[in-house]
């Protein structure tokens, strides 16, 4: 049977519906595709039916916006793909899975609830005014070690895909691969995997992870800075701090987030999952004084060595919990604005029960993944309430996002929130 391809998803299947209303999941397919599609018999999928029991047949009419992918791994690796449509509909279809998960997700409808900006992205247009993805932006990769092989997972496995050069890493990444492949040749040890970090000098920290889960790094320090539009602030990363990976993105990000937090000078900025502290710092000159917080101790003598290499003075970071941290060091203290950039799971439950307790004037919200934002957005926008210990928990309203494109190629977005809160 024919089946228009009209969305993706995140694991990179085609999404289309048959004639009878069914939703199926089609592998090798790309939105804009129609594709002949056989329905695997339950039997023959080895399990109950489901709608990824579908095997594709051929594509009888590729989408008008594919595109020669300039990677030849694309089609096997799996991390990339997108990479087989024009930029402009990778751009297109991120700005609409931030959109409708804000609405399925959370019940929030653009242009009525909230404003949804256009995505953000660094891309150039060609000599035909075509937008060209960006090539070489990562500055950290992690490949799989298998014996003394290097490389990426297949597409949907555990077997290794040994790749010369990813067009999306910074061309130091090759270098830094083929050296540990050769390291690796004469030796009988065991390595699970390998990150490589480069900054905007050109330097690069190699990092191995052991069979037993430890890591050796082969520098202590990567110095790098970030330019936003409040300046540019110096950084030192150490081998298991987070770190922006796309450097010129991760400037509209933090610029952006600049604008919703609206400083004037006398504000007391909370920044929680705050990492090596960059956000907060990026935006220390314009704050009464900046907290951070961050469970991971690394990160936070990051953070702390970034304001002294940065001559702040009004900034402090905290190792802990930030639901643990709010309710024990920071009880009763006071934030205007409270920045929040969780990991891809979101925030947990107990941390928007306490930012609601915090009642910020003002919310920005930095997520890296559209349902977990709006999870979370519909909780802090939840009416005003009391907690179990009988303490006031306030309302936001989602008043604006804007997407970035953090990651060309991939199906990954990232989404920077302006929330104020509810008066009542």
């Amino acid at each position: 049977m024919l089946v228009k391809i009209s969305d993706i998803s995140s694991d990179g299947k085609g999404i289309g519906r048959t004639e009878e209303g069914r939703v199926v999941f089609v592998p090798g397919t790309l939105p804009g595709d129609t594709a002949e599609i056989e329905l695997l018999p339950a039997e023959k999928a080895g399990k109950k039916r489901s709608s990824n029991d579908v095997r594709l047949i051929g594509i009888t009419e590729p989408s008008s916006d594919r595109v020669d992918a300039p990677c030849k791994y694309q089609a096997e690796c799996g991390g990339c793909p997108l990479m087989g449509l024009s930029y402009e509909a990778q751009l297109a279809i991120k700005q609409k899975h931030v959109e409708s998960a804000l609405e399925r997700i959370g019940g929030f409808k653009a242009g009525t609830d909230y404003v949804l900006r256009d995505i953000l992205h660094i891309a150039r247009a060609d000599e035909g005014g075509k937008l060209k993805m960006p090539l070489r932006y990562r500055n950290k990769a992690e490949f799989a070690i298998q014996g003394n092989r290097v490389g990426y997972l297949k597409r949907g496995s555990h077997d290794l895909l040994e790749v010369d050069d990813c067009l999306i890493q910074d061309e130091k990444v090759k270098d830094a691969v083929l050296a540990k492949r050769e390291e690796l040749k004469p030796t009988q040890k065991y390595f699970k995997r390998l990150t490589v970090r480069t900054n905007r000098q050109g330097n690069v920290m190699n990092i191995t992870e052991n069979s037993d889960g430890t890591a050796t790094a082969d520098c202590r320090i990567l110095h790098d800075e970030i330019i936003t539009e409040l300046g540019t602030l110096k950084t030192e990363v150490s081998p298991l701090s987070f770190y922006q990976v796309d450097p010129e993105c991760c400037s509209l990000l933090y610029s952006r987030a600049q604008q919703y937090a609206a400083l004037t000078g006398e504000e007391r900025l909370l920044d929680l999952y705050c990492g090596a502290g960059s956000i907060g710092l990026s935006m220390a000159s314009r704050c009464s004084r900046v907290i951070g917080v961050e469970s991971v101790k690394p990160a936070v003598i990051d953070a702390n060595r970034n304001a002294v290499i940065n001559g702040i003075v009004n900034a402090t970071f905290i190792c802990g919990k930030a639901e643990d941290v709010i309710d024990t060091k920071l009880q009763g203290v006071k934030a205007d604005v409270v920045v929040v950039d969780p990991p891809r799971a979101g925030c947990a439950r107990s941390l928007l029960s306490a930012i609601r307790r915090i009642a910020p004037e003002r919310l920005v919200y930095v997520s890296c993944d559209p349902a977990t934002l709006a999870r979370d957005l519909k909780i802090l926008c939840s009416p005003a309430s009391v907690d179990e210990q009988g303490r006031p928990e306030c309302s936001f309203r989602l008043i604006e996002a804007t997407p970035v494109d953090m990651f060309p190629g991939t199906l990954h977005v990232e989404t920077v929130v302006l929330m104020s809160r509810k008066d009542t």
